[in-house]
């Protein structure tokens, strides 16, 4: 089980960029700078809630663009041009090492699959992104209804793949989300720290290196 955003995909250009470009459109003079700043922040302090729906993290995101862009009164028709963007493919990029571990995942006959708190953007954003499209399955927690590290999303995912906990692995690269939430859920997991920031065991630097384990 793969983490989706920051473990497979990232948004190409840089989520800051991006908000620093169309919101320009809509009148901010916020300097990329300031708005990366205030998005680091502002994504902190309306972080994921236990229970979750698509109007729920709808109305998260409306919110986190009206707190960033603190120039802007009516942020409204920015959140819509936000929420759009992100939901093309084309907005997104597969990290190089992606492709060479899933086909190698495949061919020694593993399942592998997605497990995001992402929206179901991620659903249309997967079908058209190789090689996401040829995962097994993939569970985003807006249709589960609880998110990572809830017990009850990992509950959710074994429920679906008709699998034990001890089968399972979580690759991610959140060490709230992915590996606590599923050691507490009794799966195997692995961060990927790809910033190289983290030292510790069971802590991998590329996808590429968890086939080893296999």
């Amino acid at each position: 089980m793969f983490d989706a955003v920051g473990t497979l995909i990232y948004p190409n250009p840089r989520a800051e960029v991006v908000y620093y470009e169309l919101g320009r459109q809509h009148g901010s003079r916020l300097t990329q700078n300031e708005i990366a700043r205030n998005f680091a922040r502002v994504l902190k302090r309306h972080a994921y809630k236990l229970r979750t729906n698509e109007q729920i993290e709808r109305d998260r995101w409306r919110q986190i663009v009206a707190d960033v862009f603190t120039d802007i009164d009516e942020s409204e028709p920015l959140f819509r041009q936000l929420w759009n963007h992100f939901a093309r493919s084309t907005s997104w990029a597969v990290y190089d090492d992606v492709p060479d571990v899933l086909a190698e995942l495949h061919a020694l006959g593993l399942i592998t699959a997605i497990g995001s708190n992402f929206d179901d953007r991620l659903l249309a954003i997967a079908k058209e992104l190789a090689p996401l499209n040829q995962t097994h399955a993939i569970f985003v927690s807006s249709q589960l209804g609880f998110t990572k590290p809830s017990i009850e999303f990992f509950r959710a995912l074994e429920a679906e793949l008709r699998l034990q906990p001890h089968q399972l692995l979580m690759v991610g690269d959140d060490v709230t989300n992915d590996i606590e939430g599923a050691n507490q859920a009794g799966w195997h997991s692995l961060l990927l720290d790809r910033d190289k920031t983290e030292y510790a065991e069971g802590t991998s630097h590329s996808l590429g290196e968890i086939t080893s384990s296999f």
